[in-house]
């Protein structure tokens, strides 16, 4: 057989493998990705043609495979292998995406593919027993890297990445630490910290959320707040016992620290001042409006299970807001706040040492080599506060919705901010 007949041949051997591959159904093909463990089908949103639940095997530690492995949920809502790629890194369990409502805005606005990754260490992302040193933010983002590497055999059109909060803090680590993975980031909402009890954030508060007159009003209702506290604790004492919540501290501490994280919350997911009880309203007025705003499950041991690796990360690497009670001397019990993380949400045996060199690692990359990165804040948002930063870099886009809160999303944003937005986009995506 001569040289021309016999690359023919494997020219066409070559052609029948592929077209046999590409034969395949979708499920089939992803059960054939090297380290898949399982594929479900699920139902699926209208917008997109079939979804399927994927537990892939990670490292524990990627620069150690050999000490073991867990399982990392992975779910995919296809629209087409020829469409681009929406990829989630959510920064918490990811049960919302196995459910045939969710819909990231950005599929329909790119006419993407979605593809969420559940953060390693939460919801069904856990391996037989937890080893803290393991969850690190390199080794979360290698998972991305790895879950990435492994659908581009599938989908080999453009990539976006991208986050809500803890989500979109995850899509900047990853982005920092493989900035080819993906072509363009849009993380919403995400903050960057620098130590685990960040001042900037009460001051943003009492200084720069809503107007004057909306932060005086709130600050009015903490103090009337712990004006009743004597009338307010039994109804706090009763609601505890009534959920079953059991404190690391005294129900009168978690009072108090209930009014501090008041403000925190009443501004991050945009309550309107209008809503504050009247000062003549009744004591189970306030104390339903106080509940309202700030559930107690936020300190309650049991309730705090799911988030509990969060503390973790805030603790090691990703930082966190601390709490001011000096405002409010005279009326607070509570006179110190320091280490309240440690105190509130943490074993006493478990203590870990912060460490700002990721953070540092990721202010860096934006101020000089990142590109094509969407940053989307909340104007009264208190984790605006903590805000990447573009630090002049002309290569990538903030915008902050003014008022907006920790719901801001391109769907929220006023037409002009919407329309530079969606032509930033379609430019980087052209």
């Amino acid at each position: 057989m001569n040289k021309f007949l016999r690359v023919s041949l494997l020219n066409i051997l070559l052609f029948a493998a592929l077209q046999a591959a590409f034969s395949q159904n979708l499920e089939d093909r992803i059960k054939n990705l090297p380290g898949i463990i399982s594929v479900e089908k699920m139902e699926h949103n209208p917008f997109f043609n079939e979804a399927l639940i994927i537990m892939v095997k990670q490292p524990l530690d990627h620069l150690h495979p050999e000490l073991g492995t867990f399982p990392q949920r992975v779910i995919l809502s296809n629209l087409s292998v020829d469409q681009p790629v929406v990829f989630i890194t959510e920064g918490y369990g990811g049960g919302y995406g196995a459910t045939e409502k969710y819909l990231n805005e950005l599929c329909p606005l790119l006419n993407a593919n979605q593809l969420m990754a559940e953060h390693r260490f939460f919801g069904k992302s856990v391996p037989d027993s937890i080893d803290w040193k393991f969850l690190t933010v390199e080794n979360a983002a290698a998972d991305h890297h790895h879950i990435v590497e492994l659908f581009k055999a599938l989908y080999g059109k453009k990539w976006i990445s991208t986050g809500i909060s803890k989500g979109g803090e995850t899509v900047l680590y990853h982005r920092a630490l493989y900035p080819e993975d993906v072509e363009l980031s849009v993380p919403y909402v995400a903050p960057l910290n620098f130590s685990t009890e960040e001042k900037r954030h009460d001051y943003f508060i009492r200084h720069k959320a809503g107007s004057a007159s909306e932060r005086k009003k709130v600050a009015r209702c903490q103090i009337e707040l712990l004006k009743r506290k004597k009338q307010l604790m039994p109804l706090f004492e009763q609601y505890t016992k009534e959920k079953k919540y059991k404190y690391k501290a005294g129900a009168g501490e978690i009072f108090d620290y209930c009014i501090l994280e008041f403000a925190f919350s009443f501004w991050q997911w945009g309550h309107s001042v209008s809503e504050i009880p009247e000062s003549a309203a009744s004591d189970e007025a306030f104390f339903n409006y106080l509940i309202k705003i700030c559930p107690a499950s936020y300190f309650d041991m049991e309730s705090g299970k799911a988030t509990f690796p969060f503390f973790v990360q805030a603790l090691k690497q990703l930082g966190y807001y601390g709490y001011n009670p000096r405002p409010f001397k005279g009326w607070m019990d509570l006179k110190d706040t320091h280490g309240y993380i440690q105190k509130l949400f943490m074993p006493d045996r478990m203590v870990f040492t912060y460490d700002p060199a990721m953070s540092l690692l990721v202010k860096k990359y934006l101020k000089k080599d990142a590109r094509k990165i969407l940053l989307i804040y909340g104007g009264s948002d208190p984790w605006t506060a903590s805000a990447a930063d573009t630090h002049g870099n002309k290569k990538i886009l903030k915008v902050v919705q003014l008022n907006g809160s920790h719901r801001t999303r391109i769907g929220t944003l006023p037409e002009s901010q919407r329309k530079k937005v969606m032509y930033t986009l379609d430019k980087w995506m052209n």
